[in-house]
């Protein structure tokens, strides 16, 4: 009976106790800013009960004890603030909370702190309060959209496109020359002498804070420039302390059951194994297999992690950071498509079936260091990124090189790895000397290393009966080496003095000088070996290495030649600037700029075997103005206006007369480029609906003079160079922005909330080229080459938040219209690139703030990639001349958090 009475009044003491509680839910912001803050810790002081804030700032504090507490909220790098508060029976305190960014008063030195620019309301933030337009996605958005690297994070913004088959972006119908890459605001040389920027899809979403794409021009840019300026940020430590690891594995699905072609030269781990070409013709001593291997599991995977640390130094007010990242990823892709050409009446020459194998592993490993002590703040990154494309290609079918037997049918063999090493220093020392004078300096040392370590090229010719034999000629058998170092120095000094205390205005003077020292250095050795007997080979059993071997050179069975190429490119750029940014009023900022850039370029060039040898030596001088404007209808509505002038030089290669033997064509440089010169027009227009919502508009013309475009030389089919085609390229077009949150619920008493959001950027372009007399184009009117009339990307996302529960799934779909792949010349009509949509699906859900997991569905429409081109004969249709899907993948991955 005692037990009874005992347990009744032990269930009334626990029934009244929980009748005694209530709870404490709010939201954290920047009280300048207004962006909320993720992270923020929520303590009551009196007890040990506490939370953080989610990634919409939120907070909830359940089962509290009735009473008067001390409620105090902070954040690194924030003023923290205590708040007495009383929690009363079964009822909930509400408080919204601002807090402002801490400022350290060092002998009249003002130390502000950092935002999460990782944060897609942050970075809208920081669009609506800048006087330049400009756009950005940042970590937090890259993650949702399931963009892989830099390259596939560009395409979600507005006016971006990628071209099949090409290296880098497109903005705004302009291709790789026209736009400039940096790394947290350092120029960072290209890894291939094709392309003037280094690829972007070298750097992988676990290094990106976020991606800023500045498509409208102030002085303290880049000069040489049109399209846009594309800045990778990299990561920082945002709070106190960090560890993670992620692991991931996937599949695509026209890799799976595949025996899978590998050529060879590259280890287990990802690295060229053999680089360095042979010296003597008489001594076979490649130490790469003709033979392909092969293997039939083709699994995706990745491994990263991530980890830093803060600590206080000195009095305590000095801050040193830390932050570290490692990973390593390998995909396989597998293509099987059709490649043909024609004549320009539309007889086919080539019509071949594809077989292209492709294994690309990438290694980063990157350091960040910060210091902030007294009135200065010192910061200093490293990063090493390794990338590795191993591919073989077989192109079997009929093709007039194998023009020694009837149809012409053969296999033509391609094995290419590409082994690119990129590694970055930079130091950045700012001070701020007193609350309107603040100086910004910096160094950086960068340093390129891309291989093509043996290429094999191996034309063989179809006998019937399943027999093949190898065809005699410069160039059938073939193996390449080649290296391209560049080395990379720059220098930057900015200082910049405010008119004003008043921190509502934005008055300021600023200059600055920038440095840019390059030098590029090729080497490029190909290596004939000619055949002179052309015995039968089993098509089942193509054994290359039993005919091209020590015994078989003794035997005088092919001709092994040497042939050397070289090159090298100083590039100095010497450029002072000078910015003034003034408040008219409360609702217009001027800013009116002066850019000066001297350029010097000199070229030594011994190359094509010996028959083009000399040097060119190239100086410009460059005044270029700038002028941006802000209106603020109101506190949610910005109009700005943006003039400026730029050039684009040539790229290095360019100016080289190198031949370059691609996969289906060749290109060769020209001495006498000139540089184009850009003058830019902008007028956007942003409402901002609320802090994650947003409509823009945007309206852009560019005129350029002497626009640089590849053409078809007529000397030679297939053999491609550059000129400047026409006296000038008129662009025009509009862009349109939507962020919309469609519906989103309150947090209850148990945290829980939902939001359905989605996204649409779209834009139309309009491209008018009139090139000039006794070049080689088919017709005097023409589009740029890869500008896409229409761009359209959008997603749908919803979140779901528990106490220890977020959950965030997206639908992302791009469509880019048909477009110009490459302008017809030589009496050919312009080959076109089919419009192509494609859909992915990515998911992630985080349990109790470790544990993470993730699915990633690609490619989920598969469409096909095709490229047609119309003969020059009446009422003739297009002529299909690439044809391939590349499949779907899908990923599964898990992270933990400690």
């Amino acid at each position: 009976m005692n037990r009874i009475v005992i347990s009744i009044l032990l269930l009334i003491q626990a029934i009244s106790a929980m009748a005694q509680t209530g709870s404490v839910k709010g939201t954290v912001i920047d009280a300048k800013t207004k962006e909320t803050l993720i992270g923020t810790t929520v303590m009551l002081k009196e007890t040990s009960q506490g939370t953080i804030t989610d990634f919409d700032g939120n907070f909830l504090v359940q089962k509290v004890q009735a009473g008067k507490y001390t409620l105090l909220i902070s954040f690194i790098s924030y003023d923290s603030q205590e708040l007495n508060i009383e929690v009363k029976p079964n009822e909930e305190v509400t408080l919204n909370v601002a807090l402002s960014p801490a400022t350290l008063e060092l002998e009249g030195v003002q130390v502000v702190a950092k935002a999460n620019r990782e944060s897609e309301s942050m970075l809208l933030a920081e669009q609506k309060n800048a006087v330049v337009a400009t756009q950005a996605i940042g970590a937090q958005e890259i993650s949702r959209k399931g963009a892989s690297d830099a390259e596939a994070a560009v395409t979600k913004v507005s006016g971006i496109a990628k071209q099949e088959g090409v290296k880098n972006v497109f903005v705004r119908g302009l291709g790789d020359r026209f736009n400039a890459t940096t790394l947290n605001g350092f120029p960072v040389p290209s890894e291939d002498p094709e392309y003037k920027n280094i690829s972007l899809d070298f750097f992988s979403s676990d290094m990106i804070k976020a991606v800023g794409v500045n498509k409208v021009f102030s002085a303290q840019m880049t000069g040489d420039v049109a399209g846009a300026e594309i800045n990778i940020s990299s990561k920082e430590l945002l709070g106190d302390s960090e560890f993670g690891i992620d692991l991931s594995a996937g599949v695509n699905t026209q890799t799976l059951g595949k025996e899978f072609m590998l050529s060879d030269g590259v280890n287990a781990l990802g690295f060229a194994q053999s680089k360095t070409a042979p010296t003597n013709e008489a001594v076979y001593s490649f130490g790469n297999s003709l033979n392909p291997t092969s293997q039939n599991l083709q699994l995706n995977r990745a491994l990263s992690f991530a980890g830093g640390k803060r600590y206080k130094t000195g009095t305590g007010k000095d801050m040193l950071s830390f932050y570290v990242i490692g990973s390593y990823d390998a995909d396989y892709s597998y293509v099987n498509g059709i490649v043909r050409n024609t004549t320009t009446s539309g007889t086919v020459f080539r019509d071949q079936m594809s077989d292209e194998f492709e294994l690309k592993t990438t290694h980063l490993l990157m350091g960040n260091l910060e210091y902030g002590f007294n009135d200065y703040e010192l910061s200093y990154n490293a990063m090493v990124i390794h990338s590795n494309t191993r591919s073989m290609l077989d192109y079997n079918g009929m093709h007039s090189n194998f023009e020694d037997v009837d149809d012409y049918k053969g296999l033509i063999r391609r094995q290419q790895i590409n082994d690119n090493t990129l590694i970055v220093n930079q130091l950045r020392l700012n001070r701020q000397f007193n609350s309107r004078l603040s100086a910004n300096t910096g160094a950086s040392f960068n340093y390129t290393m891309g291989s093509e370590p043996d290429r094999r090229i191996n034309y063989l010719s179809d006998l019937g009966n399943r027999k093949y034999h190898l065809l005699k000629g410069t160039g059938r058998q073939q193996r390449f080496f080649s290296d391209l170092n560049v080395a990379d120095i720059n220098v930057q000094l900015e200082m910049s003095y405010k008119l004003t205390d008043d921190e509502e205005n934005v008055s300021l003077v600023k200059a600055g000088y920038k440095g840019r020292f390059a030098v590029d250095d090729f080497q490029g050795i190909e290596w004939d070996n000619q055949r002179v007997t052309q015995p039968e080979i089993d098509q089942n059993n193509i054994d290359l290495d039993g005919l091209f071997n020590q015994s078989a050179l003794d035997n005088g069975d092919f001709i092994n030649s040497e042939f050397e190429s070289s090159y090298s490119v100083d590039k100095y750029i010497n450029s002072g600037y000078a910015e003034l940014m003034y408040q008219l009023n409360p609702s217009l900022i001027l800013n009116a700029g002066l850019r000066a850039d001297l350029v010097y370029l000199d070229v030594a060039y011994d190359v094509n075997r010996g028959s083009s040898v000399g040097n060119t030596t190239k100086d410009y001088f460059y005044l270029l103005p700038s002028l941006n404007l802000k209106y603020s209808l109101n506190k949610d509505n910005v109009l700005r206006l943006g003039a400026s002038r730029t050039y684009t030089l040539p790229q290095s290669k360019e100016i080289s007369p190198y031949r370059y033997v691609g996969r289906n064509w060749s290109s060769q440089g020209n001495p006498d480029l000139i540089p184009s010169t850009n003058y830019n027009l902008d007028l956007k227009w942003d409402y901002f609906l609320s802090r994650d919502e947003l409509f823009s508009v945007a309206v852009f013309g560019k005129y350029i003079q002497d626009p640089i475009s590849r053409i078809e030389k007529a000397s030679a089919g297939g053999f491609l160079t550059y000129e400047n085609i026409a006296d000038n390229a008129i662009i025009g077009g509009v862009e349109v922005e939507v962020r919309k949150n469609l519906f989103s619920t309150q947090k209850d008493n148990a945290g829980t909330y939902s939001k359905l959001s989605m996204g649409v950027n779209a834009s139309y372009l309009k491209t008018d080229v009139e090139v000039k007399g006794g070049l080689n184009f088919t017709n005097k009117k023409t589009e740029l080459e890869g500008a896409a009339p229409f761009l359209v990307n959008a997603d749908l996302s919803y979140q779901f938040h528990k106490t220890d529960l977020d959950f965030t799934a997206s639908l992302v779909k791009n469509y880019f219209s048909e477009r110009i792949y490459t302008v017809g010349a030589g009496g050919y009509q312009d080959i076109v690139e089919n419009g192509v949509p494609t859909l992915d699906f990515v998911s992630s859900l985080k349990y109790k703030k470790h544990w993470g997991l993730s699915l990633k569905a690609r490619n989920l429409l598969d469409p096909s990639f095709k490229l047609t081109r119309k003969p020059n004969a009446a009422g003739a249709d297009p002529i299909v001349l690439s044809d391939y899907k590349k499949g779907m993948s899908f990923n599964l991955g898990v992270s933990y958090n400690f």
